[in-house]
């Protein structure tokens, strides 16, 4: 391990680099933000189903920030408590969001707006690790800045459903503050112990606001840190038993952190978890990828479309996460090339974490594929703490394509560094193709799915309820019509609980989306199981039209038998 520390080569931008960079996000973020930004935010990231029910939780946590609602119950699933613990909680959206909806966006603008401002966070991060302490150049930190904000995995998985996913945006900002609470290591200061808090506080948030993006960047972790050990294991410990106090005192100050922000991580999840032990391994077999997937980025995806179509055809939305084929390809062959050129020396650290890079990328794939009816899942599912909660393995891909980021380019920086001068500018524009062809391969041409003017009219044209009715639901409707995030978001704009709901489980008893059952019946049944007495009322979308909801006492009771 280097004695020296890691402010010892880090580089500090200038203005002109600096503005280059701004540039090169905007240029960037306008062409991943199109669909919005041409429509004039007419149409939105998400769809109308998950992207409404996303919107839907932040616009409940602002509500209770503001103290309009009781924060772990949203008014859905009435009366059935503590539900926000069924789905993602977005804390660490929360007070951004809020500062959005007090300057007059409404919520679904709100949301698109914070997305865009977290990707300019997660762009400056990714730049400022690139530049600051993976010594690269100024344009291959830019360059590597945009591949790890703007991906074709990213881009088509939040614009074709689940923005919820734009939390990746955090991952690069945590690591930053990793690397900048250790760059003085081993000397460490209250500031530098602050950092690493920080990155506990953190990263126990982001369990709370996206499970799935913190349980598998700990995954890809766990990948990378063993992989590390096999490779520099021995000067790992030495370094531990060089500096026991300095190791001690800033994993310390992050597991102090880390149990600050697992605190409400415990308090929002825990009662869910009283009522459901997690998926079952079905569940995750049936969404796993297939050995065909390694190259499955999407119908899609501008370079790489027409192949998957003529090759996979078309998929299942959730296997269509693989990180893009040359970027991975380049990275591997430009290893194995530098490898072979270096046998006999010690390999340079570029090299090593090249190789954890790689290795990340197959275990990911080698853990979540699924070949007939196995995937060695498994051995997580039964093991890991919070794997029963992980139901689509591949968007583990997501947190991978960073890996891959980091790897490639701090290899083709490497390579140009270590190039003779004659073969300098061969290199160089070698190396400025492939980035080229990296940064064209990730363009999506998936629109966003959300019509934000469609709903607001719609919720617009919804009448005030009679002031009797204690809470109510929406008409049956079709079984695929939308209903349950309807009335979700009339209950928002109204203030009144609804027995409708949708989240990623549902209440023991609560059957509203069953279609193998009538929906008055399933709507008795709930109000049986759950003793309701409270005024109902149900509201028609067709003629927009409140009523009473009437429900005779010999009625409740035969339900209850």
């Amino acid at each position: 391990m280097p004695s020296c520390s890691l402010r010892d080569h880090a580089t500090a931008p200038t203005p002109p680099i600096l503005i280059a960079a701004l540039a090169a996000w905007f240029a960037a973020a306008a062409v991943a933000f199109r669909s919005s930004l041409l429509t004039s935010f007419a149409m939105i990231f998400g769809n109308n189903g998950d992207g409404r029910l996303i919107a839907y939780l932040h616009e409940h946590l602002f509500a209770a920030l503001m103290g309009r609602t009781e924060p772990l119950s949203p008014a859905f699933y009435f009366p059935q408590p503590n539900v926000l613990g069924y789905t993602d909680a977005f804390l660490l959206d929360a007070l951004p969001y809020a500062g959005l909806r007090e300057l007059g966006l409404d919520p679904f603008l709100a949301s698109q707006i914070l997305a865009i401002a977290l990707s300019l966070c997660c762009f400056t991060a990714s730049f400022m690790i690139g530049l600051r302490y993976l010594r690269l150049g100024p344009t291959f930190a830019i360059c590597a800045a945009v591949l790890a904000t703007f991906p074709s995995n990213l881009m088509f998985k939040t614009a074709e459903a689940h923005p919820n996913f734009f939390a990746l945006y955090y991952v690069p900002c945590l690591v930053l503050l990793v690397l900048w609470a250790v760059e003085d290591f081993p000397r460490w200061t209250k500031w530098s112990l602050l950092r690493a808090g920080g990155f506990g506080l953190g990263y126990g948030l982001l369990f709370a606001t996206s499970f799935y993006v913190a349980w598998l960047f700990a995954l890809t972790l766990l990948f990378g840190l063993g992989t590390l050990a096999m490779l520099r294991g021995r000067e790992a410990i030495a370094l531990l038993r060089r500096h026991p106090g300095s190791c001690a005192a800033l994993i310390g100050a992050a597991i102090a952190g880390f149990a600050i922000g697992a605190i409400p991580l415990m308090m929002i999840y825990l009662p869910a978890l009283q009522q459901h032990a997690g998926r079952s391994f079905r569940d995750y077999v049936g969404f796993a990828p297939f050995p065909t997937d390694l190259i499955n980025v999407g119908l899609r995806n501008l370079m790489w479309g027409w192949l998957v179509e003529r090759l996979i055809g078309e998929a299942q939305h959730e296997r269509a996460l693989a990180v893009t084929p040359l970027m991975t390809a380049a990275l591997m062959i430009l290893l194995l090339r530098l490898r072979r050129a270096a046998p006999g020396r010690p390999m340079p650290w570029q090299l090593q974490f090249a190789s954890v890079c790689v290795a990340v990328w197959g275990l990911s794939w080698l853990v979540t594929l699924r070949v007939g009816t196995f995937s060695a899942f498994w051995l997580p599912y039964h093991l890991a703490p919070g794997a029963v909660a992980i139901r689509a393995g591949d968007r583990i891909q997501l947190l991978v394509n960073l890996w891959i980021v980091a790897g490639l380019v701090v290899l083709l920086q490497y390579w140009l560094d270590c190039a003779p001068r004659a073969a300098g500018t061969r290199r160089r524009l070698i190396a400025g193709v492939v980035v080229a062809l990296c940064l064209i391969e990730q363009i999506n041409l998936q629109p966003a799915g959300l019509a934000r003017r469609d709903e607001l009219a719609r919720l617009a044209s919804v009448p005030a309820a009679p002031p009797q009715c204690g809470a109510f639901m929406v008409d049956a409707g079709t079984p695929s019509d939308g209903k349950q995030w309807d009335a979700m978001w009339i209950s928002a704009k109204l203030g009144l609980p609804t027995l409708n709901g949708d989240s990623g489980w549902a209440p023991l008893g609560w059957r509203l989306n069953d279609p193998t059952i009538d929906y008055d019946k399933a709507v008795r049944l709930w109000i049986a199981a759950t003793s309701l007495d409270v005024a109902l009322c149900r509201y028609d979308r067709s003629t927009r039209q409140w009523s009473a909801y009437p429900l005779p006492a010999d009625e409740v009771t035969a339900d209850r038998r």
